[in-house]
C-alpha cells in the first residue's frame, strides 16, 4: 500500500486492525513513522460521498444482473 503527498509516495505497512470504541483502528507504518487510522460512525457520511460513484455502478451492474437472470 502507498500513501501520495506532497513529499512524495510513501510505503504504508498495516500492521493491526481492530474494533476499539466503536471505531476501526488500523495500526501501522507510514514511511518511518509510526500512524494510526481511526474511522467512527460520524466519517459514515464522508465515505459514502466519496464511494457514491462505485456504488451506483455496483447498484446498477446488480440490478441488470438479476434482470437477466430473469429472462
Amino acid at each position: 500500500m502507498k500513501v501520495t503527498s506532497p513529499i512524495g509516495e510513501l510505503p504504508f505497512t498495516v500492521r493491526t486492525v481492530s474494533v476499539r470504541d466503536g471505531h476501526i483502528v488500523v495500526d501501522g507504518e507510514l514511511g518511518a513513522w509510526r500512524s494510526r487510522l481511526e474511522v467512527g460512525r460520524e466519517d459514515i457520511p464522508m465515505l459514502a460521498r466519496a464511494l457514491r460513484g462505485p456504488l451506483i455502478a455496483a447498484g446498477t451492474a446488480a440490478a441488470a444482473w438479476v434482470l437477466l437472470r430473469r429472462l
